[in-house]
Formats: structure tokens, C-alpha cells, sequence
């Protein structure tokens, strides 16, 4: 399907390379399409693109903040557009750039965030999405965050002017408000850094990489004061913040063991997730009580991450590929043997609720047969690569079209804080193909990722780090028959790849400008390595079966009948 022409125009328009080139094309863009539904982007893409690499440029950046926040709306989006481009002016370093306007935005959307107007706000939006309304306890929790959040800006801004007393001020009532926002540790790190409070600098760092992440240069700074107060040493650093965001963060509740079913096949859970993506923190958590519950030979999980609604340095061309050949736009979202689900998001206290709506749907989905066998094993190699085999024996057409035919699986259920990525359902039973076109595809996934993303989840699960083949494609397959098929990766090279990839991002990509990643560490650690390959019919996304194996040091059988 063709986009829209606004939408080439301004993809065209992100698409210039050069800064300079690109300002001029956005530019020209909003005068060719005023009304476009990309145009509240554009106008922020300018003030970022000015601010990034035309910093000198202080009165066009004045205009266009003050562009963005014109108006007199006291709605929670225009506080929050207030509060963006304060942030966005205090953060821009040394560049002659007049805060008072920053004070100014910063101050008056703290004046206006109001709780029972943001509370009637909530409501209507919730209601005109059709979703059940939150409860009084779950808006009051928002609205402490929000308020949080606007008064550390608040003080930021009169750090960055110099004026440590009124920072501290306000830094202490964002704390008091609620301690677990990471822009409120990270601005009272930097206060109490400007103060010579080294150990009160310290815990406030540590304390915003767990909740939310810390920006490069305040990490390099957090290690920095880890060292002088460990006798120069940083060997302890991660077990530490290990053991203080267990401490911060325990289980939200105890899945049971699961009983598989006597006959069925392996279940693939697809989770699309960013560690930037607040609502993903409920979706990542009951994964993970998915994987405590469920034996690898009933359930296996693949995370791909996306760059959703933040850069997301866990995300991959393979990973995005795997997106859109879903139709996948938003995040969170869970696809059940290829069929996407309508709700999947929300916070740690949904976590239960969104697991044990899954645990239903993928009860009935794995107690069902599906005309195919597949065993996996794979070893590292002692030149250091991962060598991958799979035997699958096929059912004949006439049963494979059957389960090939059968309806996709329910949707789970909204939970009041879900981010909703829908995909209809058919009104009935579709025909089925005249024959499958059966594909396998092998993913080399670590299963335990360590990374302290926006969202404040330390360890992610099951993450993707290459497909065999490209998303949507695979090694075919025969109806009635048998194949062994091989897959290599090489991780030293992928981890190469990675790191140039994450780094082409950051200098020009379609989504954001001024690119940075809280980390880039793309090291793919050997003993944190696992495969998984599965069966898919190629017209419909629909998975047959799957199979997950941990690395040998010799052919092993895997763990999927």
C-alpha cells in the first residue's frame, strides 16, 4: 500500500542526510502540507535538528520553542509539550541559549498540572477509546509521577542556570512526590555532584539507572564516584545494582508450575517490546513468569525489541523486519504461533492479570496438534560459532491445511493501562489455502540481556540477535515429508554488526534526531546463548511448531517434540 503523499513528502524530507539539507526539507514540507498529520512531528524534528546542530542559532530555536507551546491550553498534552521543550533548552549545553523561556514553560506547566482536571482528562480519553475507565488509586499514581516529573524539570532548568539553591528546592519536592522517578534522582545526583556530596551524588545515580536510566555522561560520572568509593575498583559495581534492583523491584506475584498437556505441540510466543516503552513492563514481566512456568517443551519465547516510543538498543534490522511483517506499529504486542493479540501493555500491577489471560489463551493453543515434528540441537563451535540443525517430518496436506485453517487465537482481554495494537479477527472460519507453503527459521537469542532501559526493567529475556534467514522468509519445507536443515551464526561477527548498526542509527535514522543510547553494549556473551527454530505457513503467519535447545558442546537433542 502506498503512503499518503504527505507522508512520502516528509519520509523524503527525513531522509536528507545532511543536517543543513534536512532543516530546509522539513521546512518546505510543512509549507507544502500545513495540515498534514505529520506536522506537530516536523515542528518538534526542527526545534531538535536547531538545538543538535545549530545550537549558535539561538533566536531561530527561541521562535520555534516558542512555536510549539503557543496557546493558552492548560490540556496534559500542552503541559507536557511545556515540559519537553524546557527539558530539550536546559539540556542543550553551553550554547548561548536564553533559559528564562525554559523557567518560564517549565514553571507554568507545574502551576497547571491540576489533579482533578488531569483525572476528568484520563476518563474521556479512556472512554473514547471504548477502554475500561482506571480506578481513582490508578490516575492519583499517574498523576504523582507527572507531577514528579515536572518539578525535577523545574529544577533542572534552574540547575543548568546556575541557581543550586532553587534546584535543590525543587529537586526535594519532586522526591517527596515520588521517589521513584528517574529524572528526579538523576537531577538530585547532579545537585548534590555540584555540592560535593559525593555519596548522596552516588545513591541518587544508582537509584535513576534502576528506576529509568541515566544518560551516558551522568554514567560515566555514577562510575567514576563507584570507584573512589571502592578503592578504585568498579569490579563490583553490577552485582551490587543487581541486588539493590531486586531489592527495589521483587517478583509482583508467583506463577504456579504449569502442567503441559499430554499431546499439542510447542507453543512460540512472539513478544514485540522497547525498553523505553513504559507500558511494555507489564508485558515483559509476565513473559518472564511464562518462562518460570512453563517448560521449554510446551512454550517457547522470542523478544523483539523495537524503537518504541524511544531508540531502543536492543533492536535489530531483524527484529524490525519481524515487526513489520506483522503490521506490528505499536508496543506493546504478543503474537500466540503467529497471530497477533489486541491488548498486551501495562505497568508491574498488571503483570498478573495480562499473565494469566495469556496462560488461557496458550492452554487452549498448545493442546492442539499440528501434523508436525521438529528437534533442534546446536553447539558452539570451538572457532567460536553457533552450529544449528533441525529434522522436521511433515504431515500430508489434508492435515496441515486443517490446523493451518483454524481460527486465530482470542484476544486477551484490555487491562486499564493496555497500549492496544489491534489486529481484527475474521467474522468467520477462513478457507483454507490449497496447499501450506511451510517455512523454518532459526533465531540465536540470549536469553538473559542486562540493561537498565527508560522503562527500569534491568533484565530482558529471550532476546533476538539474528534471524538464519530474513524475516518472512526461511528454508521451505515439503508437505509429506522430511528435511534436516542447517543454520550457522557467528556471534563475534553479529556483535560487530550490531555496534555499526546502533551507530548508523544514532547519525541518521527516519524516527528521531539527535539519537543517543543510554548504552551500547553489543556483546554477546556465549554462555547466555539458546536457539530456537519453528515451522510457519508463509501466507498467514501461522506457527505449526517450535523448538528451543541451550548450546552443546556436541549435537544434543532439543527439547521440542
Amino acid at each position: 500500500m502506498q503512503l499518503p503523499a504527505d507522508r512520502r513528502a516528509y519520509t523524503a524530507a527525513r531522509a536528507q542526510l545532511d543536517p543543513a539539507a534536512r532543516l530546509a526539507a522539513i521546512r518546505q514540507f510543512l509549507v507544502d502540507y500545513p495540515k498534514s498529520s505529520s506536522a506537530s512531528r516536523a515542528e518538534n524534528a526542527i526545534l531538535d535538528l536547531l538545538l543538535a546542530y545549530f545550537p549558535n542559532h539561538t533566536a531561530e530555536i527561541d521562535a520555534q520553542a516558542r512555536l510549539l507551546v503557543k496557546g493558552t491550553s492548560k490540556s496534559n498534552s500542552h503541559i507536557n509539550e511545556e515540559e519537553t521543550v524546557a527539558q530539550k533548552l536546559a539540556e542543550a549545553g553551553t550554547s548561548g541559549i536564553d533559559l528564562s523561556l525554559a523557567a518560564k514553560l517549565a514553571k507554568q506547566a507545574n502551576d497547571d498540572l491540576n489533579e482533578g482536571s488531569f483525572a476528568k482528562e484520563i476518563d474521556a480519553s479512556y472512554s473514547d477509546a471504548k477502554l475500561p475507565l482506571p480506578t481513582s488509586a490508578e490516575i492519583h499514581a499517574h498523576f504523582v509521577q507527572e507531577k514528579s516529573e515536572g518539578l525535577s524539570i523545574v529544577a533542572e532548568v534552574a540547575l543548568h542556570q546556575g541557581n543550586l539553591n532553587e534546584a535543590r528546592k525543587f529537586a526535594e519536592l519532586a522526591f517527596s512526590t515520588d521517589p521513584t522517578v528517574d529524572d528526579t534522582n538523576s537531577t538530585r545526583g547532579e545537585i548534590a555532584l555540584a555540592e560535593h556530596r559525593d555519596a548522596d551524588a552516588l545513591d541518587a545515580f544508582e537509584r535513576a539507572q534502576l528506576y529509568g536510566g541515566l544518560r551516558p555522561a551522568l554514567q560515566q560520572k555514577m562510575l567514576a564516584l563507584y570507584r573512589d568509593a571502592h578503592n578504585g575498583s568498579d569490579a563490583n559495581l553490577q552485582a551490587d545494582q543487581d541486588a539493590r534492583y531486586a531489592q527495589l523491584f521483587p517478583p509482583p506475584f508467583k506463577p504456579s508450575p504449569h502442567t503441559p498437556p499430554a499431546d499439542g505441540h510447542t507453543v512460540l510466543v512472539e513478544l514485540f517490546t522497547g525498553s523505553g516503552c513504559e507500558p511494555c513492563v507489564g508485558a515483559d514481566l509476565a513473559m518472564e513468569a511464562m518462562l518460570a512456568s512453563y517448560p521449554r517443551t510446551e512454550l517457547v519465547t522470542l523478544a523483539f525489541d523495537q524503537h518504541i516510543p524511544l531508540p531502543d538498543p536492543l533492536a535489530n534490522p531483524d527484529s524490525l523486519a519481524r515487526a513489520t511483517q506483522y503490521g506490528i506499529i505499536h508496543t506493546p504486542n504478543f503474537a500466540i504461533d503467529g497471530q497477533t493479540l489486541e491488548a498486551a501493555g501495562g505497568d508491574r500491577g498488571d503483570s498478573e492479570k495480562l499473565y494469566k489471560d495469556m496462560t488461557k489463551t496458550l492452554d487452549a493453543d498448545a493442546a492442539r496438534p499440528s501434523g508436525v515434528e521438529l528437534h533442534l540441537t546446536a553447539a558452539l563451535t570451538p572457532e567460536g560459532s553457533v552450529a544449528a540443525q533441525a529434522h522436521v517430518t511433515l504431515a500430508g496436506d489434508d492435515q496441515l491445511q486443517k490446523e493451518i485453517a483454524i481460527l486465530p487465537v482470542p484476544p486477551l482481554p484490555a487491562t486499564p493501562d493496555a497500549k492496544v495494537a489491534t489486529t481484527p479477527a475474521p467474522d468467520a472460519v477462513p478457507a483454507p489455502p490449497a496447499a501450506p507453503s511451510l517455512t523454518l527459521n532459526f533465531a540465536l537469542v540470549e536469553d538473559e540481556v542486562r540493561y537498565a532501559g527508560e522503562n527500569g526493567i534491568r533484565f530482558h529475556r529471550m532476546v533476538v540477535r539474528a534471524l538464519a534467514k530474513p524475516a518472512g522468509q526461511g528454508f521451505a519445507l515439503t508437505s509429506g515429508s522430511s528435511a534436516t536443515l542447517d543454520a550457522a551464526f557467528q556471534p563475534a561477527e553479529i556483535s560487530k554488526q550490531l555496534s555499526a548498526y546502533l551507530d548508523g542509527y544514532e547519525k541518521h535514522n527516519e524516527r528521531f534526531e539527535n539519537t543517543h543510547f543510554l548504552a551500547k553494549d553489543t556483546t554477546i556473551h556465549p554462555a547466555h546463548l539458546k536457539v530456537v527454530a519453528w515451522v510457519e505457513n508463509a501466507a498467514d503467519h501461522r506457527v505449526l511448531q517450535a523448538a528451543f535447545v541451550s548450546l552443546a558442546p556436541a549435537k544434543s537433542t532439543g527439547e521440542a517434540e
